[in-house]
């Protein structure tokens, strides 16, 4: 017990970390590319937190569990808003800025509802996880172009050449080794939790839908916590809507093209609450245009009835 115990510390210090060098990094290199907070969270921290999906998924799709892959994109994004945005809104209301609400928002929802047409026909194929990987290709492309450069100017406006090369470099090692960091953090945690639960006798299906489904949004939730503390809520949310639009189209589009997924398996419950709280957010997006408060409180209890009507 103390090895799972020491495992979940580990965890949750690796997660603390890795997030604080993510936001770190990402938002130099963010302000270097003249880009807006809502673009830095929805391009570079989504990659980011995206990382352990993109593992978990592409293992699975190699491995011939197609249900596993599947269900892994369908958790985690339901996770990010029930959750990692609940959690979010609790700490401090949300606000959905413009960029956000009309050129991002749509672009998740749009390859959401792809997404959840592909998995409920029964099989992702090659040629599906080719087009969702170029929509999303294409998604980020078009997020970027549109809400445009907004200053080249770094803040340090006195250094030279060679020092902004080396700062920028720095940024980038920051933003990889957070990635890593967030990585490994997440693994200890969910093997500490799943080994604790086991020893105390907890059933191994409220396990894998509370510690496993939970744990692999752990660098979201971290990053969004963080930036909301920060108070930079549209890096909280353009790291939601982010990660959810990679989850579809990178995460679900690459273990497809591997190997063609069969997600006969995947209910319809879990397919239909992930699109039900894709369209919820957009309607949030355009009245009130924020998450208040009580509104995080209820995407989390949402998220509670969603698991025990799993487990009934």
């Amino acid at each position: 017990m103390l090895l799972f115990l020491l495992a979940i510390v580990i965890g949750c210090l690796g997660l603390y970390y890795g997030g604080d060098l993510l936001l770190k990094g990402a938002s130099v290199i963010g302000r270097r590319l003249g880009w807006s907070a809502a673009i830095t969270g929805f391009v570079l921290i989504s990659l980011g937190t995206s990382a352990p999906e993109l593992f978990v998924s592409v293992g699975a799709a190699i491995q011939g569990l197609g249900d596993m892959a599947a269900g892994n994109v369908v958790g985690s994004n339901i996770v990010n808003i029930a959750i990692v945005l609940g959690l979010g809104a609790l700490i401090m209301p949300l606000s959905i800025n413009h960029s956000v609400r009309v050129h991002q928002l749509p672009l998740m929802v749009g390859l959401t509802l792809a997404g959840y047409i592909m998995l409920l026909d029964g099989l992702v194929g090659r040629l599906e996880g080719l087009a969702l990987l170029g929509t999303a290709s294409a998604a980020v492309w078009w997020a970027m172009r549109v809400d445009g450069v907004q200053d080249l100017q770094d803040p340090k406006s006195g250094e030279d050449a060679q020092e902004r090369s080396q700062r920028l470099l720095n940024s980038l090692v920051s933003l990889i080794a957070g990635v890593v960091f967030l990585v490994i953090g997440a693994e200890g945690l969910i093997w500490g939790g799943v080994g604790l639960a086991r020893y105390f006798g907890v059933p191994s299906a409220i396990v894998a839908l509370t510690v496993t489904s939970v744990g692999t949004g752990l660098p979201e939730i971290t990053a969004t916590v963080l930036a909301v503390l920060r108070r930079n809520a549209d890096m909280a949310v353009g790291n939601v809507v982010g990660s959810n639009l990679l989850n579809i189209g990178l995460v679900l589009g690459m273990s497809a093209f591997i190997s063609p997924i069969d997600s006969h398996g995947v209910q319809l419950l879990p397919l239909s609450i992930m699109l039900a709280l894709s369209l919820i957010l957009a309607i949030l997006a355009w009245h009130p245009g924020y998450v208040a408060r009580w509104m995080g409180g209820s995407l989390l209890a949402a998220f509670v009835a969603y698991l025990v009507l799993l487990v009934r």
